[in-house]
């Protein structure tokens, strides 16, 4: 009998234990605690969620590459100021001979009069001034700047997609802790009812005892008192899984911590789902899955980012205007443009050049790396191609098996529990045994907890379902 009754235990408990340990729920305490429904929880787990928080800086920061990547079209303007001192000094001077040399026609002075060029420095120190301007527009780079925008977009679109993936998991941690705490709940009502028939049955065969019925010893009592630790310890065990998975759903949800709440429903919803073809679910995975759509656009992302290193092997044309003004309070000015001076000028124009850079293997190396990136993605969307419909596969076939199976728990449950009422009426008529109670007892208490965690299962596969194929809707388990 008590290894009978184990399997009660095992059938019940395997959902409770379940949801206790890996899920979390309990009871809510408070005067009026708040209701909470599925789509209420994941409202709250979505707008609350630190992982879409962080989801969000990833988007910022590829936004702000773009920006980056965009403004790379645009002239830059470089400004250098700087100041110090410098030796004060007047105009130079030109001293000549009187008397004009000539050496005949051929003569090295040709006519001219000979002359010294004379400094006037001062010994005095003085400071200077200067500012230098240079305005560079890139007008061709053979796809730099180009490659480089196109680069940054699909990474954005990439983050963009990265968003939706964890928000996907989210929204299916969420429905498997809403569920979890559901079966949980409905597995302490199932202990109370095992402690319910267990004190029946104990009244009855007592009471049997003290009237000397043959169909009844003592044996049989000490079995049923042997049973009521078990269930009491089951009954500890389910109350405190369910307690530990409300606190779970709370935390993950950011439910305020000095309120309490109770979810909406008081039983595992056993409507079922009309679910397209297996065929059509595998479908909307390779449309839909973010992860296909991150795949995609990193793909794209990366083939710009290998012809933007293949375009650092050719030159980049620019036009540009520069400008350089100097001036030094303690130093006359020369208004002549053959001697230039660094400490009084003014100084503008503008050109049209080019920069070419070369390495002995550098750049061709970063080709080769963004190259070896680009393949390394589309193995991944290759991989991902494959096994992504495997896993709409398995949890498509999840789905149906768990829904045949709890439709036949319940009716196997039901059938049970007559089963129970039947073999008591039997026992008090002395038709019956203490044996064919018990054998009830335990088939009810398998069927019941069976039937619960098919039913759990059924939800959770659904759920995975959803995930599988990418599907963005939360109002519908």
């Amino acid at each position: 009998m008590r290894r009978k009754m184990g399997r009660f235990f095992v059938g019940l408990g395997a959902a409770l234990l379940l949801s206790g340990t890996v899920f979390v729920g309990g009871a809510a305490c408070g005067d009026k605690p708040g209701v909470v429904s599925l789509d209420d929880a994941i409202g709250m787990a979505l707008e609350r969620s630190p992982e879409l928080r962080e989801a969000d800086q990833d988007i910022a920061s590829a936004k702000a590459d773009l920006d980056q990547a965009k403004g790379g079209r645009w002239a830059q303007l470089d400004v250098v100021g700087i100041t110090g001192p410098v030796q004060d000094a007047d105009l130079p001077i030109v001293r000549t001979n009187a008397a004009r040399v000539n050496r005949g026609p051929a003569g090295s002075n040709n006519g001219a009069y000979p002359g010294k060029l004379v400094d006037q420095d001062h010994e005095s120190i003085g400071i200077f001034g200067r500012l230098e301007l240079a305005l560079v527009q890139p007008l061709f780079t053979f796809g730099k700047i180009s490659n480089s925008i196109k680069a940054a977009a699909k990474g954005l679109e990439a983050q963009r997609a990265a968003k939706d993936k964890k928000r996907n998991e989210l929204v299916r941690t969420v429905k498997e802790m809403y569920f979890g705490l559901l079966v949980a709940q409905q597995g302490q009502d199932a202990a109370k009812d095992a402690e319910d028939f267990n004190k029946d049955a104990k009244h009855r065969i007592e009471r049997l005892l003290q009237l000397n019925a043959k169909n009844v010893d003592q044996n049989d009592l000490y079995r049923i008192e042997s049973l009521e630790g078990e269930i009491q310890a089951f009954k500890a065990k389910a109350e405190s899984g369910a307690k530990t998975a409300y606190m779970a759903l709370k935390q993950t949800i950011g439910y305020p911590a000095g309120q309490e709440f109770k979810l909406d429903l008081k039983e595992l919803p056993k409507d079922t789902r009309a679910l397209a073809s297996k065929e059509e679910h595998v479908r909307l995975a390779l449309d839909h899955r973010p992860e296909f759509e991150q795949l995609r656009h990193g793909i794209e992302a990366q083939k710009s980012m290998v012809k933007a290193a293949r375009a650092d092997l050719y030159p980049s044309i620019f036009a540009a205007g520069y400008g350089s003004f100097a001036g030094a309070p303690g130093r006359d000015r020369m208004d002549i443009s053959y001697f230039p001076d660094d400490f009084n000028h003014a100084q503008a124009g503008a050109v049209l050049g080019g920069h070419w850079h070369f390495d002995f293997g550098i750049t061709r190396a970063k080709v080769r790396k963004e190259e070896a990136g680009y393949k390394k993605l589309q193995a991944s969307q290759e991989r991902a191609e494959q096994n992504i419909p495997i896993e709409v596969t398995k949890y498509y076939d999840e789905v149906i098996e768990n829904q045949a199976s709890y439709q036949a728990y319940e009716k196997a449950a039901v059938a049970a529990r007559k089963w129970i009422v039947t073999s008591f009426s039997n026992f008090d008529l002395g038709v019956g045994s203490a044996r064919d109670m018990y054998d009830a007892i335990d088939r009810y208490g398998k069927n019941q907890g069976e039937y619960l965690l098919t039913l759990y299962n059924y939800h959770v596969a659904l759920a995975n379902l959803s995930y599988a194929i990418g599907d963005m809707s939360w109002t519908k388990p």
